[in-house]
């Protein structure tokens, strides 16, 4: 499945729906997401089901791509989704023409501005493409006004990403090393022309075998480990339409969802056994188990188990393995909880699988931990968070084990949050449980844990530091939003309120709440905005950026109505009088009992009066 959305709870339909079908003996994978660009609490909503296998992208090795030369050098690049077509009809004369900045680095061509008193006319111009400046339409419909007859896009900070570009402007993407050697080619010699190659080769590429950096973070509202394991995802040649070449070059999490599902019927193939229920948790843990834990790219520290999972996905360990571990993921939760959970410790049970004994050794191996909140006056998660150095103690108990044929044995892990890190910053630290075999033929098997330092019932949920929440008012004539000047007041006819809000983090319950202004206390009822709906209830994080690449924000148009805070589920919005409301924006705090306002990050907005 490949559903995309942000991540919210599994009490959302779709990941309730999936764990249904999995309870009949349905296998569900479905795609994680490929919101990289926003940072953690983002795999999504249909993959967050306990039986539902949440896959994450890895980047492929290789991939075939149209190439040009310059300087001598043969350069890979992908081509954007609107022009469709390799640069091959560009004139074979054609010269590259670098935008820069005043320092001398590459520009992103995000402002027309940047090519003042520049003769980019039928060139080729490179740009930084740095994501959250801008997004590629903007850079071609700059560059198209330039008159340029081409553009390539360094990716930042590697790899070769998917661009949307325009129409009938050659645009691609070329790799972050690529973009350095041709900076430095055009200084040598600027006269140099590129040089087309018509056909496609296969190429080595930037960032492969990693975890792609477009696939989405966890973890999920119950802080519960998603995603659960990673598959190629990133530059796959795959079917296409055939009006279209019939192949295409893509990248997600929605290509490395598939190739889980294809797993899953070799290994069922494999053991020559039907569909059953067991079998649906069964094939995933061995999955987990065997996994192949990732570095990041260029780097000798393990990728976050919120960007990767249980790492990338090994058929072949699967199969072979003869000991499974359970549980097949370690939910460490945050420092009050992890206190609350037997002082830290977490049982292990390993199970072999046929009549063969096996010894294990344990160990752990740390992952990256993840700091999205730096500084006391970040009150919206870091797009990129800061990678850190903050590991876990583990201690095992015993820490060798005989795994008897066709027996079990567990093992006590205790944890002990990292020292580092600061816990009023809530780094999200994760790492990996190992068991090595004794034996040279014997399969390591392993579990993934994640936690949080500090307690996330006082993470921030609005962005306050940005003026959020807050109305604005809303012509209906003129169609513009603007800032409400003096009282707020609203006719109903041609000016509404429209509350604007901007938050970060998951709540269990969401609430635009409406009283009335005379007695200040009585709660009339929950706003009903008719283009969001009832404001009340479950809600996941909101992404950095909206579709056009600006601030992403929340946005409710209301229009007086309310619904009654006893109603049933199928009672009706009411109309409230005209008359002076109070407007107060709760969020409950996670893992709270949800008592009103003690447990809730409250703003009070004021009066409204329509």
């Amino acid at each position: 499945m490949s559903l995309g959305g942000g991540s919210a709870y599994k009490t959302n339909a779709q990941a309730v729906l999936a764990d249904k079908l999995a309870a009949q003996g349905l296998i569900v994978a479905v795609a994680a997401g490929n919101d990289g660009e926003d940072g953690v609490w983002m795999a999504s909503d249909a993959s967050l089901g306990d039986y539902t296998t949440s896959v994450a992208s890895f980047d492929n090795i290789y991939g075939n791509y149209f190439s040009f030369s310059y300087g001598g050098v043969a350069y890979p690049y992908s081509v954007s989704e609107e022009y469709g077509e390799a640069f091959i009809n560009i004139p074979g004369n054609v010269t590259l023409f670098p935008l820069l900045d005043k320092n001398g680095a590459l520009s992103g061509g995000c402002d027309p501005s940047e090519y003042t008193g520049q003769n980019v006319t039928g060139k080729v111009v490179l740009v930084a493409g740095i994501m959250d400046r801008c997004r590629s339409d903007t850079r071609g419909e700059n560059a198209v006004k330039a008159t340029a007859a081409g553009m390539l896009v360094q990716m930042i900070p590697f790899g070769m990403g998917a661009l949307g570009g325009v129409k009938g402007l050659p645009m691609g993407s070329i790799e972050n090393k690529a973009g350095n050697e041709l900076l430095e080619a055009y200084k040598k010699n600027p006269g140099d022309p590129l040089v087309w190659i018509t056909k496609e080769d296969s190429f080595l590429i930037e960032g492969g075998g990693a975890p792609s950096e477009f696939s989405s973070y966890g973890l999920d509202g119950d802080l519960r480990s998603k995603p659960d394991i990673g598959a190629p995802g990133g530059n796959i040649l795959s079917t296409f339409p055939t009006n279209q070449t019939g192949y295409a070059v893509l990248s997600g999490t929605s290509m490395a969802t598939p190739y889980i599902a294809g797993a899953n019927a070799l290994y069922i193939q494999h053991k020559n056994s039907s569909m059953v229920q067991t079998r649906v948790e069964e094939i995933r843990r061995a999955f987990k188990n065997t996994a192949k834990i990732s570095q990041n790219f260029g780097s000798k520290t393990f990728a976050s188990v919120a960007k990767q999972g249980a790492g990338l996905l090994n058929v072949l360990n699967a199969i072979k393995a003869t000991v499974a571990i359970t549980p097949d993921h370690i939910d460490l939760l945050d420092s009050p909880r992890l206190r609350e959970r037997l002082n830290g410790t977490v049982q292990l049970t390993l199970q072999a699988m046929g009549n063969v004994s096996e010894s294990y050794t344990f160990s752990h191996i740390p992952a990256d931990a993840l700091n999205s909140y730096p500084t006391k006056n970040t009150t919206f998660p870091l797009p990129t968070p800061l990678i850190e150095a903050d590991s876990a103690n583990v201690v095992f108990s015993p820490s060798t084990v005989e795994v008897p044929s066709g027996g079990s044995v567990t093992v006590n892990v205790t944890f002990q949050e990292p020292t580092s890190g600061s816990a009023d910053q809530f780094p999200l630290y994760s790492g990996y449980i190992v068991a090595t075999p004794a034996s040279k033929d014997g399969v390591t098997i392993q579990v993934p844990y994640t936690g949080i330092k500090g307690d996330v019932s006082m993470m921030p949920i609005m962005d306050s530091s940005r003026g959020f929440p807050n109305i604005r008012s809303y012509n209906n004539v003129t169609e513009t939003l603007s800032k409400v000047k003096g009282a707020m007041k609203f006719d109903m006819n041609t000016t509404f309120p429209v509350f604007q809000a901007r938050w970060g983090s998951h709540t269990p319950s969401a609430e635009i709440r409406i009283y009335d202004a005379q007695s200040n206390s009585t709660l009339l009822g929950f706003m009903n905005s008719r283009n969001m709906g009832v404001v009340a209830g479950p809600m996941g994080r909101i992404k950095n950026a909206d579709s056009d690449g600006g601030m992403a924000i929340g946005q409710w148009l209301w229009e007086g109505e309310v619904l009654a805070p006893s109603s049933n589920a199928t009672a009706k919005p009411v109309r409230l009088k005209s008359g002076a409301y109070k407007v107060v924006v709760a969020y409950q705090r996670k893992f709270t009992k949800g008592d009103y306002p003690a447990d809730y990050e409250t703003f009070d907005l004021g009066t409204i009066t329509f």
